[in-house]
């Protein structure tokens, strides 16, 4: 089948469960998958020739709200590739913001550390980004420190990442050593998960999603024990939910830190960056 037709097909097949403009992405991702070309180069090859028969299979799961990065064993993140499977959290387009935000900064080596690594796709960006940094990462899963290695390899920074098992700060030797911590934490709360999209519920790792109760007790773990393994001048950076802002500025008064908080693509506050002592 041409990959023309196949674009078509997906588009309008894809359009039952999603809203035409995010249909034709991942039309667009499904295609750039066969053809190992960046999705916005899928229109330098419209002639091209892709099986059918597994076109058609991937349109079927997806059909059934399985999330197309299983499907694939792909997820794309800054403007990179990234292997993924089910069991680990698809890291989204928002969590971009954080990368950002940390490149702006004035930390061009030495050692930071992610808690809750998932598929490796922020520390492994970062470690590509600024050679001369190294990183630890942390995780509770064994299967989300099995992708990022792999991840880390196809990258060539397996030298520089440093995979811990375990549960948040628990691993980490209370020293400070780290220029920057980072997270994308767990910020859905209990009471939320129910409003999910059905695609996240039956398929994403809950505990990858859930931080409990009030929805704030992971960033809460880090703004209350972070300064702790930061250097002098270190940097915290996570992400928030899109609702969390109010709660997150009391407790970042509470414990003491100085903050900018920076909003996504829709406008949501998004990711809190803060200090202990003046930039």
């Amino acid at each position: 089948m041409k990959v023309s037709k196949a674009f078509e097909l997906a588009e309008e097949s894809l359009s039952q469960i999603e809203d035409k403009e995010y249909a034709r992405w991942e039309a667009l991702l499904i295609l750039s998958h066969f053809l190992k070309v960046s999705p916005l180069n899928v229109y330098l090859y419209l002639d091209k020739e892709i099986p059918e028969e597994k076109f058609f299979k991937i349109l079927e799961e997806r059909k059934k709200k399985k999330p197309l990065a299983y499907i694939l064993k792909e997820t794309h993140f800054w403007g990179r590739s990234f292997y993924i499977e089910e069991g680990v959290l698809i890291p989204r387009q928002d969590t971009e913001i954080l990368v950002s935000v940390f490149l702006d900064l004035p930390v061009k080596e030495g050692i930071i550390l992610e808690l809750g690594v998932g598929a490796g796709v922020i520390a492994i960006t970062l470690l590509l980004e600024k050679s001369n940094l190294k990183a630890f990462a942390v995780d509770i899963s064994s299967k989300a420190l099995e992708i990022t290695r792999k991840n880390a390899k196809t990258y060539k920074v397996e030298d520089r990442l440093f995979l811990i098992k375990g549960n948040w700060f628990t691993p980490v030797l209370e020293k400070p050593l780290f220029k920057a911590i980072v997270s994308n934490p767990p910020y859905i709360s209990l009471k939320e998960w129910g409003t999910l999209d059905e695609e996240v519920k039956l398929f994403e790792p809950k505990e990858a999603l859930i931080s409990g109760e009030k929805g704030t007790e992971f960033q809460e773990k880090l703004l209350k024990f972070a300064d702790e393994y930061l250097l002098k001048g270190g940097f915290l950076i996570f992400e928030i939910g899109y609702n969390q802002g109010k709660m997150i500025r009391e407790l970042l008064n509470f414990y003491k830190w100085h903050f900018k908080i920076f909003r996504d693509f829709k406008g949501y506050e998004r990711v809190v960056l803060a200090w202990k002592e003046n930039i």
